[in-house]
């Protein structure tokens, strides 16, 4: 069971030991950069769907969450959030940390990928402590940055590293881009126009560049 594989208990009249999750060898050791708090986080949602094993190829091993681990643990969201890490600790064994500095070393032959779903302003510097940690691939999720310029300054970075990334998208609208594109490929001529209808305005403060 993923219990089984991720605890292993030693059991005696004193003492319990505790093993931490570790990835298959055909699954991502996972780094969730910023959780959030649960219910309302989108790191939390990407971190119930991996803890419940909805993706086969992925294992949760570390969460880093300075917030709710720093000055948030007593503000709001905190004491849910303090449940959250007890239980996921207790049941999966992930280690959470208060930064990326603070992850081990990635072992010999594990391939690490970090999920970074942190403030949007502070994604170019966690790609960077990613890659310092020894993340092979990165997936960030959208905007990615507060400007297009620190977008491609990222994209230069991951590369002059040899990091792959990967960035989130809405899955609710991306059926309707695949079918637009897959369309226009087999339609000599075609110019394919997407249009947005969000509610961002065109400003620096709404980040309406990346928008």
């Amino acid at each position: 069971s993923e219990r089984t594989h991720n605890l292993l208990l030693s059991a005696s009249s004193t003492t319990t030991t505790l093993i931490m999750a570790t990835p298959s060898k055909d699954q991502a050791e996972v780094i969730l950069v910023g959780c959030g708090a649960p219910l309302r986080g989108m790191g939390w949602y990407h971190a119930v769907q991996m803890l419940g094993g909805e993706c086969s190829s992925a294992k949760l091993c570390h969460i880093v969450e300075p917030w709710f681990l720093g000055g948030g643990a007593s503000g709001p969201g905190g004491a849910e959030f303090t449940a959250f890490k007890e239980k996921t600790i207790d049941e999966h064994g992930v280690q959470f940390h208060t930064s990326l500095a603070d992850v081990p070393k990635v072992a010999d032959g594990v391939k690490r990928l970090a999920l970074i779903s942190g403030r949007t302003v502070d994604n170019p510097r966690l790609l960077g402590e990613s890659i310092a940690a020894g993340c092979s691939v990165i997936y960030l999720e959208k905007p990615g940055a507060p400007t297009v310029a620190e977008l491609q300054a990222m994209k230069k970075e991951a590369a002059d590293a040899g990091v792959e990334i990967s960035m989130g998208y809405n899955k609710n609208v991306c059926k309707y881009v695949r079918n637009a594109r897959e369309f226009a490929a087999k339609t000599d001529g075609s110019h394919v126009t997407f249009v947005s209808n969000n509610t961002y305005k065109n400003t620096v403060e709404d980040l309406g560049e990346c928008f």
